[in-house]
């Protein structure tokens, strides 16, 4: 009967059929957190994204690996196109970087084809030049002064490789360093002399600087020095009234050309011949850059009436052999 009844709805209920009661299976909500299993491996951290490279750019000059220090035009990596002494293009590998801002020293002469002037004692030049240089280079560096030689060996360079050499790097002075010939006058001071830029302040600047310092190291010596009656700071013009040494001419850079004294002078080119000599100018040198880099002193010497005169052409690159590079 309760059979016929449940036919006759719309629901019957589990008692109602005479079935036991069953009970109903939980309805999961949106709300219901889910069951987390605790023995799932939890995902691994992203990889932190690689550090972008920033491109080194390539140096402008380096010392090739045989000690030669070149100007560079383009580099790949580690190879270098580079400007040799006699002024062609060469691939080099390798080398240390020239780094700037800095001074540049330039040892006068060097090379067979450009001794320099030659002392009664067999002291050459080019190479007492390449002595003084050097010992200013490293004095310098003590002082935290980057420096850069226009040579560093008996190889010719030419004046305007030497010139691009210094204005490549944005020096900010070179110093060509000289030794004097003929011997002049008889004097009871150093006949000194320092040869600056036409129209430029700070080549006169440093030119007063050299003066001063070096006149005032070496008079401490007790020698039969020489002069020109003109000796001090001066400029010196061919005919036409542009400047007459092609290290003065040719550089944007401030530039002063100092000749310490005469090596064609017997007595002088056995004091060029000492260690002491060598020691005293450059502490002189190095005191006349420093103040030059770091004070507003002007120096002394200065000669008002440029001298006239048409130096003898300096060998260029058409007899210039360039040293090994690699």
């Amino acid at each position: 009967m309760a059979m016929a009844l449940c036919l006759m709805v719309t629901s019957c209920s589990a008692s109602t059929l005479g079935l036991p009661a069953s009970t109903p299976e939980p309805v999961a909500s949106a709300s219901t957190e889910p069951t987390t299993n605790p023995t799932a491996t939890p995902p691994a951290p992203a990889a932190p994204a690689e550090p972008t490279a920033t491109p080194v750019p390539p140096p402008r000059a380096i010392t090739t690996t045989t000690g030669v220090p070149v100007i560079v035009l383009t580099s790949v990596g580690d190879n270098h196109v580079v400007r040799t002494p006699c002024g062609d293009e060469a691939i080099v590998v390798g080398g240390e970087p020239i780094i700037g801002p800095l001074v540049v020293l330039d040892p006068g002469h060097g090379g067979e084809a450009d001794p320099g002037a030659l002392g009664a004692n067999g002291l050459l030049e080019g190479a007492l030049n390449l002595d003084l240089a050097t010992a200013v280079q490293a004095e310098l560096t003590t002082r935290d002064i980057n420096t850069a030689l226009t040579r560093t060996g008996d190889y010719l360079v030419p004046l305007g490789v030497r010139a691009e050499f210094a204005d490549d790097l944005d020096a900010e002075l070179m110093v060509s360093i000289h030794h004097n010939a003929p011997a002049g006058d008889a004097s009871d001071r150093p006949g000194t002399e320092v040869f600056v830029q036409t129209g430029s302040d700070e080549s006169a600047r440093l030119g007063g600087l050299l003066y001063e310092e070096v006149t005032a190291a070496l008079g401490a010596f007790d020698v039969a020095w020489t002069t020109a009656p003109d000796a001090g700071v001066l400029r010196t013009l061919v005919e036409g009234g542009t400047d007459a040494y092609g290290i003065i001419r040719r550089p944007a850079t401030p530039t002063a050309l100092v000749e310490l004294g005469y090596i064609a002078n017997p007595a002088e080119a056995e004091l060029f011949a000492t260690e002491e000599y060598i020691s005293t100018a450059t502490e002189a040198l190095a005191d006349a850059i420093e103040a030059f880099l770091t004070t507003d002193r002007a120096g002394t010497g200065f000669v008002a009436d440029p001298r006239i005169f048409r130096p003898d052409p300096a060998p260029g690159a058409d007899v210039c052999i360039d040293p090994p590079l690699r």
